[in-house]
């Protein structure tokens, strides 16, 4: 139940992201930057809302925050171009191509790190 929570919870992200992205031009190193932080939004609510759900199944969830994280960021590109997909800037493209792996990479990354157990000493 957590890791569909989860998972609901980075989609959420991703399409209220999308919305808000979209109202900016996302032209020049902006789209690129724009869809590495995205997919690192995405990728850390997924990992923050499912916990240990993630750490114990990581496939699925790298593969959703990835598509998540693309999507939202297409989703962007078009509200930004004013609905026309042939005028969604060359760089968010990009920013497509570098955010759903680095989502991915993140999630994983983050599931090892939480993966440590605690030691109770504080």
């Amino acid at each position: 139940m957590r890791l569909a929570l989860a998972l609901l919870g980075g989609a959420v992200t991703a399409a209220f992201g999308a919305v808000i992205l979209g109202e900016y031009q996302l032209a020049g190193f902006t789209g690129a930057i724009a869809g590495a932080l995205f997919g690192l939004a995405v990728a850390e609510v997924v990992l923050s809302a499912g916990g240990p759900a993630v750490r114990a199944r990581q496939t699925a969830p790298m593969i959703a925050a990835a598509v998540f994280t693309a999507a939202g960021l297409a989703w962007a590109g078009w509200i930004s171009a004013g609905h026309l997909w042939g005028e969604v800037p060359p760089a968010l493209w990009l920013g497509i191509v570098i955010g759903a792996p680095l989502s991915a990479w993140w999630l994983r990354g983050g599931a090892r790190r939480g993966a440590a157990p605690a030691t109770g000493v504080e």
